[in-house]
């Protein structure tokens, strides 16, 4: 009998550590699909932790603390750099928009010296207007009477007699 259990044993064992490298690949791929956003079984945006990462992989959480330990470290390990990571993303970006502000600034000032010189500039063509609306004014005036003085009726100039010498 001894014989038929060592086959036996022997395929328990087979299967045993099939199972185990199974579930284990199972479970590796779940901690990709938490870390890259593209869960199929929980939410999206679902916390990384051990009983997301067994809903994902459809294994009991108590498989995953039992046999896979290292499963258990590399959430551990990923949960503790996550925050570190999001922190340096978080700085980067308040960088680049502390310099997109700073040249938003500049094109600022720069708009505001030009609305300044146009505004300068503006000024002096409304008074040349004005002056030129003057000049107008008076032209049209005295044309006017100039019109009136050949409008009128002229009296006949009477011709002086000269005083005999």
């Amino acid at each position: 009998m001894k014989g038929v259990e060592d086959p036996s044993l022997q395929a328990l064992a087979a299967h045993s550590r099939r199972s185990l490298h199974d579930t284990r690949h199972k479970l590796e791929l779940a901690v990709r699909r938490l870390v890259h956003g593209n869960p199929r079984v929980v939410k999206k945006g679902t916390k990384l932790s051990a009983s997301t990462v067994a809903a994902e992989a459809g294994v009991d959480r108590a498989t995953l603390y039992r046999f896979h330990e290292p499963i258990l470290t590399e959430i551990r390990r990923i949960n503790d750099s996550a925050p570190k990571a999001m922190l340096k993303e978080h700085r980067s970006q308040l960088v680049g928009a502390q310099a997109k502000l700073k040249d938003y600034r500049k094109l600022i000032e720069e708009a505001q010296a030009e609305v300044e010189l146009l505004a300068r500039i503006n000024y002096r063509l409304q008074a040349r207007i004005d002056e030129l609306e003057t000049l107008l004014k008076v032209r049209d005036e005295r044309m006017a009477a100039l019109q009136r003085q050949i409008n009128a009726p002229h009296e006949p100039t009477r011709l002086r007699s000269r005083p005999d010498r």
